[in-house]
């Protein structure tokens, strides 16, 4: 994972993540209208770059299919974290049992 900016906040994505990211700001940008801009004021996020809130769009408009992206990103996020705690979990069981062995 790699930290990037969004939003003018520090995100943790995959390279697909924001492989993602970029199609969509792509798809939305004209001459007149930035696809970044999408994104403002959507999300906040920890130290870490994790998404730890989501946010109705009240200042500006945006798309169903960027609020769905960072509900997906937060899930994933999260997801991720977990994984990466069991997976300590399961190394410390294996080294007490190596241990007490």
């Amino acid at each position: 994972m790699a930290l990037r900016v969004v939003n003018n906040k520090r995100i943790d994505m995959t390279d697909d993540e924001w492989g993602m990211y970029h199609n969509i700001v792509k798809s939305y940008t004209t001459t007149t209208n930035k696809g970044e801009d999408l994104f403002i004021d959507l999300f906040e996020t920890d130290g870490a770059g994790i998404i730890i809130a989501l946010k109705p769009p009240t200042k500006q408009r945006t798309t169903l299919e960027v609020f769905l992206f960072l509900m997906a990103l937060m899930q994933h996020q999260h997801l991720r974290l977990m994984q990466n705690q069991i997976d300590d979990m399961c190394n410390q069981v294996k080294k007490k049992i190596a241990d007490i062995k």
